[in-house]
């Protein structure tokens, strides 16, 4: 990243622009910005990524204890009609 910095300055140097160390600190406040920025984008791209995981996990569990709970109900409701009924 520095060595993007200072090619940028040079580059300004070659224009004719004078460079002087405002110019050079407003550049390193600039950059410093531009680098915090970029890393709380990457972290909440991850976060997003790790949410819809989480989600998706989530869902499949609910959706397996639900089924089960379902499945046995249906099984008891199965054995208790066969009981009434007198065919056990």
């Amino acid at each position: 990243m520095m060595k993007e910095v200072e090619h940028m300055l040079a580059n300004l140097e070659n224009e004719g622009v004078e460079v002087d160390g405002k110019i050079a600190s407003i550049i390193d406040v600039e950059m410093a910005r531009i680098k915090a920025e970029a890393t709380r984008e990457n972290i909440t791209g991850l976060k997003k990524k790790a949410m819809i995981v989480l989600v998706a996990i989530s869902s499949a569990a609910s959706g397996f204890f639900l089924g089960a709970g379902l499945t046995e109900q249906a099984i008891y409701a199965g054995v208790g009609r066969r009981i009434i009924y007198g065919e056990i």
